[in-house]
């Protein structure tokens, strides 16, 4: 493919990807082959809402080396190893769609429906978990595409690579796939089709351009109280919001921590977040907070954390997901959470390096205290 040809295909991608909900804000990576030596990929950290063909990066198949000052995805080895092995593909899509991602921690083999076979084959395996961006993850996804699946595959804890001649098709492979794994999650774990699907966030209280802090009407007073300390004592954060989420209240029982099993979560939201009781001090939940973007509280839901709104938007949308996960282990014994220490580290890394690529876009407009969020959101990447 020529080089402008790819700019089209990787910007149309993104936003057919981006309406069907498949990725969102920054999540994932697309990619297209240029010729026989480069491939075309998206930037770490940037919205593809917001997406042009300056920011896309001509990386080199050989030593993944680039030029210019915007920094190719983190998985750009990822979808190198893919064009070295399979010299069929041209365009690579990596999600981190939910339903594939929580079929990852399955580690089973997923046969695939006779409807999606010219698709996606007769089954979908997963390449076990690696920290994300790391050669070992690489290692780990080219012995899988060593076994020459047709289309698609799994990464453990983390979501899903999909891969064909042309990127219509790899989109093709993306949908199908989500629709594979939706069934098989289900047919594991029959409670997360039962629990209803939650609203919008809420925005209970954020921090105004004065600097004051406002809060809604709308909550309960001791959440309205608890959201502005928050605020109070969390100088780097400006907005607070609110999730009540069926799924977020039953992965809460019986349990003191929501552990991350899935590694977008423990980037974003922290290596874990605590579940506490209503009615304590104001002190004991800011204490809580530190180190995560998030708290959850019994007979209430969850508090979600952002120097943004939408940044606090994607926290809510990662602990919905990661709690269906734990949902998941469940009836699954198989699945468990991410190693602590795994955990920490790209709790670490993500909000010392790849948070602060977003910050060259100009944040949305806040919505007033108590309305729903519908922005889209700055958080960056994968390690």
């Amino acid at each position: 493919m020529e080089l402008e040809e790819a700019k089209r295909a990787v910007l149309d991608a993104s936003k057919k990807l981006v309406d069907s909900s498949l990725v969102a804000r920054t999540w994932g990576n697309i990619s297209c082959r240029v010729g026989s030596s480069h491939f075309l990929i998206t930037p770490s950290g940037r919205e593809y809402e917001r997406l042009d063909e300056g920011q896309l990066v001509l990386v080199s198949l050989e030593d993944l080396s680039y030029e210019g000052e915007i920094k190719p995805s983190s998985e750009k080895g990822i979808h190198g190893a893919v064009y070295r092995l399979r010299e069929d593909v041209h365009s690579v899509i990596h999600t981190h769609q939910e339903m594939a991602s929580l079929a990852s921690q399955l580690g089973e083999v997923l046969a695939v429906p006779p409807a999606f076979q010219h698709i996606l084959g007769e089954r979908i395996l997963t390449a076990p978990y690696a920290l994300p961006g790391t050669k070992r993850l690489k290692a780990q996804v080219s012995k899988v595409l060593a076994t020459e699946p047709k289309s698609s595959l799994l990464m453990a804890h983390h979501g899903a690579l999909c891969f064909a001649g042309g990127m219509e098709e790899t989109y093709r492979a993306a949908a199908a796939l989500e629709a594979v794994c939706t069934e098989h999650v289900h047919s594991r774990a029959p409670r997360l089709g039962d629990l209803a699907h939650s609203g919008e966030p809420v925005l209970l209280a954020r921090r105004n351009e004065r600097g004051d802090i406002e809060c809604s009407d709308d909550a309960p007073l001791y959440i309205k109280e608890l959201a502005c300390a928050l605020l109070a004592g969390k100088r780097g954060y400006s907005h607070v919001l609110s999730l009540s989420s069926p799924k977020i209240t039953a992965s809460m029982e019986n349990v003191q921590t929501l552990s991350a099993y899935l590694d977008d979560f423990a980037q974003i939201a922290g290596a874990n977040v605590p579940v506490m009781e209503g009615g304590r001090a104001p002190s004991a939940y800011l204490s809580a907070t530190k180190g995560r973007d998030a708290l959850l509280i019994r007979g209430f839901g969850a508090l979600c954390m952002g120097t943004t709104q939408s940044d606090a938007k994607a926290v809510a949308t990662l602990l919905e997901k990661n709690a269906k996960a734990a949902l998941l282990a469940l009836d699954a014994p198989q699945v468990r959470p991410l190693p602590l220490l795994d955990s920490h580290l790209m709790r670490f890394v993500y909000t010392h390096k790849y948070s602060k690529l977003a910050e060259a876009d100009p944040p949305s407009t806040p919505s007033p205290p108590g309305q729903g969020v519908t922005e889209s959101p700055r958080h960056g990447e994968e390690v």
